[in-house]
């Protein structure tokens, strides 16, 4: 009776998967494919019916996707995929667990090339509104800071002006940002250099200590064996990418706690951990926190200053880089971000061996 009940079970979820309208797709610890649904088969652009069995890499040709599903962590993951059949897709992979015991990764994927599509123009507009708006700013600061030329100012008049000053370098830096993030998704003026990998990163904290004894929190640095001298990077962008994630981290810790920075080596690549003892990130808020200007709901977030665009920024600069940025929170417990990068480009690889 319960052969029976069990092969129906089977047969009926076969048979939901196949009609599911969003592609699905199973893998297990030994890197092979279990299933994959018909919708998934359309969006890999793949003819072949049995595909269960094959080895998940290089049968999958997206990286990312493959990632997702060849990862051993315990958790979930989540990455925007681009497929062969045009779209963009939001790929969430989950461990499977039968008897209690993992057995492989179950990855689900969404259509939200729409979304896309509405991001690409919003940054559009942005950029093209945050260029306009240089111009007038740059005007009114240059009249304010020449009052005083003209006559005496009273105190109330200086108060003012000063006010005035004080809120137009806001506004010019929030533009700064706006033209930098445009910039960096366009690829624009970036310099790609061997770079001293721990000359950067005793930057950043050295800049930020400071900020950390304020708020009187430990900030430490971890730094692992086996890293790389040099690496090929936009100085500029990776001190900018691993100074918004230190930042965040003292901004959402309490006093007293603490923010580590790590850096580990990994094949071909170095993974740096930001982790902190903060007030965490609500799970509903965790898919959207890369998004260009989101701001989380609590009320604790919502009480530090911030344009919501600093995490933007990390992850388009990772992905200028070749790299990907993630992150693991729990509510009231704090968070880790994660940012791996190759060590070397594969097209600066191959200028240099011209070069020689």
């Amino acid at each position: 009776m319960k052969t029976t009940f069990r092969s129906t079970a089977e047969a009926v979820l076969t048979a939901v998967l196949a009609s599911a309208s969003e592609p699905v797709l199973v893998g297990d610890r030994g890197g092979r494919l279990l299933l994959v649904n018909q919708a998934a088969r359309q969006a890999l652009g793949v003819q072949e019916e049995n595909l269960e069995g094959l080895p998940i890499d290089p049968t999958i040709g997206e990286q990312g996707l493959r990632d997702l599903l060849l990862d051993q962590g315990n958790g979930k993951r989540s990455a925007v995929v681009p497929l062969p059949d045009g779209k963009m897709y939001f790929a969430t992979a989950a461990p499977l667990l039968v008897e209690g015991g993992p057995a492989g990764r179950v990855c689900v994927l969404r259509d939200v090339t729409h979304f896309k599509e509405l991001d690409d123009l919003k940054s559009e507009f942005v950029s093209m509104v945050s260029h306009d708006l240089r111009s007038p700013l740059t005007l009114i600061r240059g009249y304010t800071t020449m009052l005083e030329m003209v006559g005496e100012l009273n105190e109330q008049q200086r108060n003012y002006v000063t006010k005035i000053t004080i809120g137009v370098e806001t506004m010019t830096r929030q533009v700064d940002t706006l033209l930098d993030l445009g910039r960096i998704e366009a690829g624009v003026d970036l310099q790609i250099d061997r770079v001293p990998l721990m000359e950067v990163v005793n930057d950043v904290v050295n800049m930020l200590q400071l900020q950390a004894r304020h708020k009187e929190i430990d900030l430490a640095l971890e730094v692992g064996g086996g890293l790389p001298q040099f690496i090929d990077a936009d100085r500029a962008l990776l001190q900018q990418a691993l100074y918004n994630l230190v930042e965040n981290a003292i901004k959402y810790t309490q006093g007293g706690g603490w923010v580590k920075l790590s850096l580990k080596a990994h094949p071909g690549a170095v993974q740096f951990e930001v982790q902190d003892n903060g007030i965490g990130i609500p799970p509903e808020d965790q898919p959207r926190l890369f998004e260009k200007f989101f701001r989380g709901r609590q009320r604790e977030a919502r009480a530090q200053h911030g344009s919501g665009l600093g995490l933007a920024i990390v992850r388009s600069i990772a992905e200028r880089h070749a790299g990907k940025v993630w992150m693991e929170s729990k509510l009231g417990a704090g968070s880790t971000f994660y940012l791996l990068l190759p060590c070397r480009r594969p097209d600066r690889t191959s200028r240099d061996s011209q070069a020689i």
